[in-house]
């Protein structure tokens, strides 16, 4: 899915992540320069007024050094006509390469929210399960820089199917579960190996699994959307016995939710 490289692509253009926390550290420089004044101001003698110096200073200089030291590895895309790199600017990073394939189309995909996990934002190369994560990223200039350099974003949603059995199989149920928002829902897809399993429903009874022990509530929601989605699988069953196959698999689905 990926490969290593240091170089930067030819005439690639360069999109940087976002500054974060300059709102939070910045309201705390100023407060520590508004009380060193005040405390300056306030103090009768040359040694209280000193000591107050360094106190505030310091203070001021661990927030202006906050800052720093998390905008420091700022992450940055450069955008090739042949390959897209993801780059963090701290020394020991390594860049994260993805090289175009004949065929190619990407999506954009927005930070994604399911029953309590979160999934960052991320550019994804549809139909080959690659992805590179766009944490503070502005999605519209990425994907601007990206039809910049001939980058389609027209390919057909259907290619989705084969990223979210990749997702999947990979433990990332939830990313998978926005594919299937996105570009399902997929009733008569089957998980890879499983003929009598609905690939949507293998995605949530995942994450019903993971959440159980954690958010028992999301859990039985997880599962319940795969009994469901299972029930719909067995709709497009060839013939009876693999439908009532498929609907003793919905069945035990079921029996997750209610224990």
């Amino acid at each position: 899915m990926q490969e290593q490289g240091a170089g930067r692509p030819p005439g690639a253009v360069v999109v940087r992540a976002r500054h974060s926390g300059t709102v939070i550290f910045g309201f705390l420089t100023a407060l520590w320069a508004l009380a060193l004044a005040g405390s300056e101001s306030s103090q009768p003698t040359t040694s209280g007024r000193v000591e107050a110096g360094v106190v505030f200073g310091i203070l001021i200089v661990a927030s202006v050094g906050g800052w720093v030291a998390l905008n420091g590895s700022r992450r940055r895309l450069e955008v090739g006509r042949d390959a897209i790199v993801s780059r963090s600017q701290g020394a020991k990073s390594k860049p994260f390469t993805l090289a175009r394939a004949d065929g190619d189309t990407l999506r954009l995909l927005p930070r994604f929210r399911l029953l309590g996990a979160v999934s960052q934002p991320r550019l994804m190369f549809l139909g080959r399960g690659a992805f590179i994560e766009l944490p503070g990223f502005s999605l519209d200039a990425v994907r601007q820089a990206c039809e910049a350099q001939g980058w389609r974003f027209d390919g057909d949603p259907s290619l989705a199917v084969r990223d979210v059995r990749d997702w999947l199989h990979w433990g990332r149920s939830v990313e998978a579960a926005q594919l299937i928002e996105l570009f399902g829902p997929f009733p008569a897809a089957a998980d890879d190996g499983q003929e009598h399993a609905s690939l949507v429903a293998a995605v949530f009874e995942d994450i019903g699994d993971k959440r159980l022990r954690t958010a028992r509530a999301s859990a039985v929601d997880a599962y319940r959307r795969a009994a469901s989605a299972q029930r719909a699988f067995a709709g497009y069953a060839p013939s009876p016995a693999e439908g009532a196959a498929r609907m003793a698999e919905a069945d035990r689905i079921d029996g997750k939710a209610q224990k």
